[in-house]
C-alpha cells in the first residue's frame, strides 16, 4: 500500500525504507563451504531485529490502511476490489512464478522440487516448505483486509479499540496451528500476526507517534526493548520494538528526510521480487564463481544491494510500459 504525494508522512517512509533493509537482510543466503551451512554473521545479525522484522511490516500495514482508508471513509465494496488488484492478483503470479524460478534453479540448490501438478496446486494454499514461503504474507495481508468492516466499527469508539487490542494479545498465545499440521492459507497463524495489524490502526488512530518525540519517552520505551529482548519475551518486546523503530525514524527524518528516497517507495515490489536477485548472488556468484571468505562482507552488501535495487529498476521499467497487466501482477496502481 502506497500514499499519495500530499499524503506522505517523511518519517513513516523512512520507517518503511528500514524496515525493508531488515527483511532482505533476514533473506541472505551465503554458504561457508567448510561447514555447509549459512554464514554465522547471516544468522547473528538477523537475530537482533529478528522481534522487529516482520511485526513492524504488518504494523506499517495496518497504519497504512488507517490513514489511507478507513480515515478516507473508503467504501467496502471499493477497498475489497483495490486488495483483489492489489493483493490477489500478485499473489497469484508470484507463487506460479516462483515455483517455475525454482523448478529452474534446482541444478544449483539443495533442495529440489520435483515437479506435480498436486505440489503445484498446494503451493497456493501450503507455503512451509515450498517455493512460495515468503508469500504467506500475502495470505495474512488479504484476511485482514477482509476484516476492513469491523476496523472501520472499532475505529469510532477508543473503548471498542482498547478493548480489541487486548482481545488481540490475549489470542495471540494460543496455538490454532494444532487444528491443521498444513496451516492452509496460514488461516491457523493469523492470531500471531493480528495484534501488530491492529497495533498499527491503534497508533495512527490516537497518533501514539507523536509523543515519541519526547527524548525522555523514547529512551525509557528503547531500554525496556533491550532488557526484555534479552529476556526473550517475544510478544511485548515486538510492540517495544515497534515505537522504538518509530522514535529512531522520528529522529532521523529531521537531518535525513530524504534517506533511502531511492527504493523506500517500492517496499512492496522490493519484497515480491527480491528472492529473484538474491539467490543469484549465493547460488552463483559467490558459491559458483568467486568463493572468497576474505570477501564475505563484500558479497553480503552485494546480496543486500541486489535485493533492493534489482526489484526497484524492473519496477520503474514496468511502470514505464503499456503493459497495464504486468503493473498489477507487481503490485502497481
Amino acid at each position: 500500500m502506497s500514499l499519495l504525494a500530499s499524503e506522505k508522512i517523511e518519517w513513516l517512509s523512512l520507517l518503511r525504507g528500514l524496515n525493508i533493509i531488515l527483511v532482505v537482510m533476514f533473506h541472505v543466503q551465503l554458504i561457508d563451504l567448510s561447514t555447509g551451512e549459512n554464514h554465522p554473521f547471516c544468522t547473528q545479525i538477523c537475530e537482533l531485529f529478528n522481534l522487529i522484522r516482520m511485526p513492524l511490516f504488518i504494523f506499517c500495514s495496518g497504519g497504512l490502511l488507517y490513514i489511507s482508508r478507513i480515515r478516507k471513509n473508503w467504501k467496502i465494496k471499493k477497498l475489497y476490489i483495490d486488495k483483489v488488484k492489489r493483493i490477489v492478483c500478485p499473489f497469484l503470479f508470484f507463487v506460479t512464478f516462483y515455483y517455475v524460478f525454482k523448478l529452474l534453479m534446482n541444478p544449483f540448490t539443495k533442495t529440489k522440487v520435483v515437479f506435480s501438478i498436486g505440489d503445484f496446486l498446494e503451493s497456493f494454499c501450503v507455503y512451509y516448505q515450498h517455493p512460495s514461503a515468503h508469500l504467506w504474507f500475502l495470505a495474512v495481508l488479504f484476511w485482514f483486509m477482509m476484516l476492513y468492516p469491523l476496523f472501520i466499527w472499532l475505529s469510532k469508539s477508543v473503548v471498542r479499540m482498547a478493548f480489541f487490542l487486548s482481545f488481540t494479545i490475549i489470542i495471540y498465545f494460543i496455538d490454532f496451528t494444532y487444528f491443521s499440521l498444513n496451516n492452509y492459507f496460514f488461516l491457523f497463524s493469523l492470531n500471531k500476526y493480528l495484534v501488530f495489524f491492529f497495533f498499527g490502526i491503534f497508533v495512527f488512530r490516537y497518533k501514539i507517534y507523536d509523543y515519541l518525540r519526547d527524548y525522555r519517552l523514547f529512551f525509557l520505551i528503547t531500554g525496556l526493548y533491550i532488557i526484555l529482548f534479552w529476556f526473550k519475551i517475544p510478544l511485548i518486546s515486538s510492540l517495544l520494538g515497534i515505537l522504538m523503530m518509530i522514535g529512531i525514524s522520528q529522529q532521523i527524518a529531521l537531518f535525513l528526510p530524504s534517506l533511502f528516497s531511492s527504493f523506500r517507495e517500492y517496499i512492496y515490489q522490493i519484497f515480491l521480487m527480491s528472492f529473484i536477485f538474491q539467490p543469484f548472488v549465493e547460488l552463483i556468484l559467490w558459491k559458483k564463481l568467486f568463493y572468497n571468505e576474505d570477501l564475505f562482507f563484500f558479497f553480503y552488501i552485494l546480496n543486500v544491494f541486489f535485493g533492493i535495487f534489482f526489484p526497484v529498476l524492473i519496477t520503474k521499467a514496468i511502470e514505464k510500459s503499456n503493459l497495464k497487466w504486468l503493473k498489477i501482477c507487481i503490485g502497481l496502481k
